[in-house]
């Protein structure tokens, strides 16, 4: 049986600058004016430089990734050739110059899904968005429109993701059992108890969490199968060979051929964060090793929120995505297309 690998980091370090300066001659710069668009690459997952002067030489001030909506401030022809734009991020107030072809200016801003300042990040082009029609209502409870599209951008995408391996359902089936490493401290541990209570109520019998010791008891019944170190970021690469530097918290799940999550492995710093961003790391990365494996800029009260955070607890649209990835007509290998055809069939049975 082939095993297949996913590793998925969080970045969570605050969005900082690279304080590089570049000497450089520049064309004479247009008059200025702001206009939206969207930050284009040939992969969605694709990171893109945002520099301090219209040039690859430049120095790098802040990245973005494909997908991101900005606002055109003004523009220059430089010397490569190319244009180069110089946007703004509105939810960071962050500025810089990207190159031409890797910007889409757009006539008109669609409305975004959510009115927030907070929505910088549009669904994968890959992802379809449904409209805000009826709720759909699984046997669990009542899903909107909203929460769907939600769930198929956190459960179907993926960062730092193999080639064509995010585009399926993954979840864990039966028992899930942890096991903690390292120097948790006393908050550190009532939150890992607070995030598996409320997952087991959620999922409703659809997994089961719980802790375990270890060395394991006779027969390997209670073999943890997922493993949370507390430890200095220092010592991340030590602990999980896959681990990508720069992340205070990090997990890597595996998964069989049949798409059901076997183990997972989850790494959360003890050095340079507070107590509280600790307590958001311990439930985000343990509920993104659960198989909602993607963030998004969408929602700032959500776990999955992409930029830095101290959200300690699950949002309604949290808690909604947990239900529906472990309700049981969402199976495992699922695709977009199979997912939407089970709500939409139940949408259909409640009209």
């Amino acid at each position: 049986m082939q095993l297949k690998p996913f590793a998925r980091a969080a970045m969570r370090y605050p969005l900082t600058r690279v304080l590089l300066a570049t000497s450089i001659s520049l064309a004479v710069i247009l008059p200025t004016w702001a206009r939206p668009a969207m930050l284009t690459a040939n992969l969605a997952t694709s990171q893109i430089n945002v520099r301090l002067n219209p040039s690859t030489q430049s120095g790098i001030a802040y990245s973005g990734y494909a997908g991101d909506r900005v606002d055109i401030l003004k523009q220059t022809q430089a010397s490569d050739g190319y244009t180069w734009y110089y946007v703004t991020f509105d939810h960071f107030g962050a500025k810089g110059w990207v190159r031409g072809d890797l910007v889409s200016p757009i006539a008109s801003a669609p409305s975004p899904s959510v009115k927030s300042p907070a929505v910088l990040k549009q669904p994968s082009p890959a992802i379809a968005v449904i409209p805000e029609t009826r709720p759909v209502r699984p046997s669990s409870g009542e899903f909107t429109s909203k929460q769907i599209n939600y769930f198929l951008e956190i459960a179907l995408g993926a960062e730092f993701s193999q080639s064509g391996s995010a585009s399926k359902i993954r979840k864990w089936q039966g028992d899930v059992r942890i096991q903690y490493l390292g120097s948790p401290t006393t908050e550190d541990l009532k939150t890992l108890n607070s995030v598996i209570s409320e997952v087991n109520e959620l999922t409703n019998g659809g997994i089961h969490l719980q802790l375990v010791e270890q060395p394991c008891c006779t027969g390997g019944v209670r073999n943890p199968n997922i493993t949370i170190h507390f430890a200095p970021e220092s010592q991340f690469s030590q602990l999980e060979p896959n681990y990508q530097p720069g992340n205070y918290g990090y997990f890597w799940t595996r998964w069989d051929a049949n798409n059901r999550i076997y183990n997972a492995n989850v790494l959360i710093t003890t050095t340079k964060v507070t107590q509280k961003e600790r307590s958001h790391l311990i439930r985000e990365e343990l509920t993104q090793s659960l198989g909602l494996m993607q963030d998004s800029f969408k929602y700032a009260e959500s776990v999955f929120y992409q930029p830095w955070t101290d959200v300690t607890q699950y949002s309604e649209i949290d808690r909604s995505l947990i239900r529906m990835l472990y309700d049981p007509k969402i199976s495992s290998g699922m695709t977009q297309a199979q997912v939407m055809n089970v709500l939409n069939t139940r949408q259909a049975q409640q009209r």
